[in-house]
């Protein structure tokens, strides 16, 4: 099997913690567990065994998940060590060499990774900025043919931050119905809608879909390494049968924690500081970008901890991240890493002051190469 370097987490891996102003995340702000725990929760928390637990996921934990989703059980929930392995076990669970894949994109390009890897044929539909980096639905109608087994869709997106609006959604679903395939949507991002109300999951939409989310992105909570798929009953234990073969189980104290976090009041709580966070940021963000209105331009995002932003200087997005880093020591995402050169990915979660820091870094790097 030939794998293709995952050059966006190659880069964040590399260097992510070696910078003083790291803006490649693309997650909130993270809680310290004396933050989300009252103090009667982080004494329980001293009583967790440390054993080994359910390997689907604890049936708590799972039930807990399941309750998001009107009319879903714990069998409809495969709990997993982040979205990450949910989206290996997604494509060792439904995809076969010669199986035709379609992938929207600009998109977190992992599901795409692992299905080149093992044979499938992966078709791109491209995310159109002047549609708000959303797709037309013609472009999806002509991608799809007989031998499509599956779409696959971030949503919101990474990196734009787009959302779909709810036309476009039935659309997909539509299409997926009429052809008998898979919807797979990464709904990591899910929660995090700055000026909307949260929109329905895929998998409240369509018998055959299937969702990834996890508790890193929108919930702020990536140290937890908690993520899941939510499916119907036979994909979800086909997906638990490849689990044994990979992570085994999750950490107990994850789980324990988890389940605090993914309760109905706690959720509000936890979605409500996000947002707070990055409507904040945004708003920053949006005044930088007015205020170097010659070299910048994005479309704002809608949702996620994250901006895509064009640019407008003669430079490789590649180059231009890895000289911030070496002269400025501030760490962004090329466009490279999703196809599309002259553009960067801008993390929007960190603190309000670290971001303004790492933007004045990034504009006087800008105005020193063009004086």
């Amino acid at each position: 099997m030939k794998i293709e370097e995952f050059t966006l987490e190659r880069i964040q891996s590399l260097y992510e913690n070696t910078v003083e102003y790291n803006l490649s995340d693309s997650g909130v702000h993270p809680y310290s567990l004396r933050e989300l725990l009252t103090p009667e929760q982080q004494n329980a928390v001293l009583d967790v065994e440390l054993g080994y637990g359910w390997t689907n996921g604890r049936v708590e934990l799972r039930q807990a998940i399941a309750n998001l989703h009107p009319g879903r059980t714990a069998n409809h929930v495969m709990v997993t060590n982040g979205s990450a392995e949910a989206n290996f076990l997604l494509v060792m669970s439904l995809l076969e060499p010669g199986d035709e894949l379609v992938v929207f994109v600009p998109n977190y390009l992992q599901i795409w990774g692992w299905a080149r890897a093992i044979g499938v044929e992966v078709k791109e539909v491209l995310l159109r900025e002047e549609l708000g980096w959303t797709p037309d639905l013609d472009d999806v109608r002509k991608a799809v043919s007989s031998r499509t087994k599956m779409m696959t869709i971030c949503h919101p997106n990474n990196p734009t931050g787009s959302i779909l609006s709810r036309d476009i959604m039935d659309g997909l679903v539509e299409i997926a119905r009429q052809y008998g395939i898979y919807l797979h949507a990464d709904e990591v991002y899910k929660g995090a809608e700055l000026d909307a109300d949260e929109p329905p999951s895929f998998a409240d939409l369509y018998e055959k879909a299937i969702i990834t989310n996890g508790l890193s992105k929108a919930m702020a909570l990536p140290g937890l390494r908690i993520g899941w798929l939510v499916g119907p009953v036979q994909e979800i234990y086909t997906s638990w049968q490849r689990k044994d073969y990979t992570s085994i189980t999750t950490g107990a104290v994850s789980e324990f924690v988890a389940e605090i976090a993914i309760q109905p009041a706690k959720r509000r709580e936890i979605l409500s500081r996000s947002k707070q966070i990055l409507r904040g940021n945004l708003a920053l963000l949006q005044r930088w970008v007015d205020q170097n209105i010659d070299l910048f331009s994005f479309v704002p995002p809608k949702a996620g901890g994250m901006a895509f932003l064009r640019y407008a200087m003669p430079i490789n997005s590649t180059k231009l991240v890895h000289r911030l880093r070496e002269e400025r020591g501030i760490m962004l995402l090329p466009g490279d890493v999703y196809g599309l050169d002259q553009h960067i990915r801008i993390g929007i979660g960190a603190p309000a002051e670290h971001l303004e820091v790492g933007l004045q870094r990034l504009s006087d790097f800008i105005r020193t190469e063009l004086s």
